[in-house]
């Protein structure tokens, strides 16, 4: 009689995958623009804070779609919203994987287990990705390392205790909250995988967040969940994730039903991409450099700048993921502008800037770069130095030799460097954009 009850109890249980279970109930919801309402209901929502939700929408999308993995950096200063902003992505919690910390994918332990498998087909969300900033060189190069390889969709470890790990076919997306210190860590050497999206913020933004939070507390504080609360805790704003949830989980469904889109473009829409796929890779360009005995720095051997063939790989899946995000059929000027913003958020910082004020003119020497970008002349010498190592700037001394004295030499870009330059500076996203042919 017991052994029979026992058979009936099992015969009527099923197996649970854990990985489907969630906490957050999505609603339903098919607009991006229908979202941002229900965001303006409850939050302060800047056009900075709804352009990188659109992009990092399209990077978790993207794990959906066949290809080279897109991993985002979300970036902003301390509160800024990149974690309100992660939250909420991290609500559809079927393709998402949110995590705390990071600190490599492998673990090279015998109690230790790998990450990897639990990330396979998922969009990775680190709220904060700062700590990994806090680990040595040596970490850093590990965990950089590692991305590198799965980037390729494969990883092979081997630890001197006896413990390998070995995974292929490995594809996720990653969106990483980080602040502006990302900006002093350059994998460019190597290979950057990363694409940026940095979150502007004011001081009008700060004073109308700040008066929102006061009116909140003072006028609709409620009790915890402890004390008998069913909403839910109001700071993770759960309406804004369940619809959220819901527009994930519907264009996640559109790609794994409809046939893929395949969106309307010019041809000047590729000559975009290509040109900011340059600015991308001569922005974060270094010229190879060796320091001894305490002497200065001295230039190793004549480098060029990385291909730009990863970057426009990118950011043409990042455009046909927007087009399912804002829900186009084309490129549209708001979807070359968020490009365009990828694209200088990318490549932000003092050699952007340089090759920029460079680009616009028609040949300046060291001291006017100088002066226009306001950083000390000793300082820009040696930038100006790698740039011309790097074949990014050329010098023209012939025309510009005083009366007396020596020739002062006049800096420009390689022309297609100033091309690409001023293609993406003088980029106007309001421009009329004539409407392309569907693909066939």
């Amino acid at each position: 009689m017991t052994t029979s009850f026992i058979e009936v109890i099992r015969s009527s249980l099923s197996e649970i995958d854990l990985s489907e279970v969630v906490s957050i109930q999505p609603q339903a919801c098919t607009s991006f623009t229908k979202l941002i309402e229900i965001y303006k209901q409850d939050m302060s929502v800047t056009r900075s804070l709804e352009d990188c939700l659109a992009i990092c929408m399209a990077t978790h999308l993207a794990v959906a779609l066949e290809g080279d993995p897109l991993w985002i950096y979300l970036v902003g200063a301390p509160s800024s919203g990149k974690s309100t902003i992660c939250e909420l992505i991290a609500s559809d919690e079927i393709h998402t994987r949110s995590l705390s910390k990071f600190t490599g994918l492998v673990s090279g332990s015998r109690q230790g287990s790998h990450l990897i498998p639990m990330l396979q087909g998922k969009c990775v969300v680190i709220k904060d990705g700062t700590l990994l900033l806090e680990s040595s060189q040596q970490q850093l190069a590990n965990v950089y390392g590692e991305l590198r390889d799965i980037f390729d969709g494969s990883l092979n470890a081997e630890y001197r205790n006896g413990v390998s790990a070995s995974f292929s076919n490995i594809s996720f997306g990653m969106v990483i909250g980080i602040t502006e210190r990302i900006y002093s860590l350059n994998m460019s050497a190597l290979g950057e995988r990363f694409l940026h999206c940095r979150l502007d913020t004011s001081r009008e933004v700060e004073v109308d967040r700040n008066s929102r939070a006061i009116d909140s507390i003072w006028q609709s504080a409620a009790r915890t969940n402890l004390e008998g609360n069913e909403a839910g805790d109001s700071r993770s704003f759960p309406k804004q994730r369940a619809y959220t949830a819901g527009l994930l989980s519907h264009l996640h469904t559109r790609i794994r039903n409809e046939d893929i889109l395949r969106p309307g473009y010019t041809e000047a829409d590729k000559l975009l991409i290509q040109a900011i796929g340059d600015v991308i890779a001569c922005s974060r360009a270094q010229a190879p450099r060796v320091r001894e005995y305490g002497s200065p720095s001295e230039l190793l051997y004549d480098a060029s700048p990385e291909g730009s063939t990863r970057v426009v790989k990118q950011l043409s899946r990042l455009a046909l993921c927007l087009c399912y995000v804002l829900g186009e059929t084309r490129i549209t000027p708001r979807i070359r502008a968020l490009l365009i913003k990828v694209g200088k958020d990318t490549s932000y910082g003092k050699q952007f800037n340089i090759i920029s004020t460079v680009a616009r003119s028609k040949g300046l020497n060291r001291q006017s770069i100088a002066s226009l970008c306001n950083i000390p002349l000793e300082t820009i010498s040696r930038r100006i130095d790698d740039l011309i190592s790097l074949g990014i700037l050329t010098t023209d001394s012939e025309t510009h030799r005083p009366a007396r004295g020596r020739s002062v030499p006049h800096l420009h870009c390689s022309p297609h460097v100033k091309e690409a330059f001023l293609k993406v500076i003088n980029e106007n996203p309001n421009r009329p954009n004539p409407r392309p042919k569907q693909r066939p």
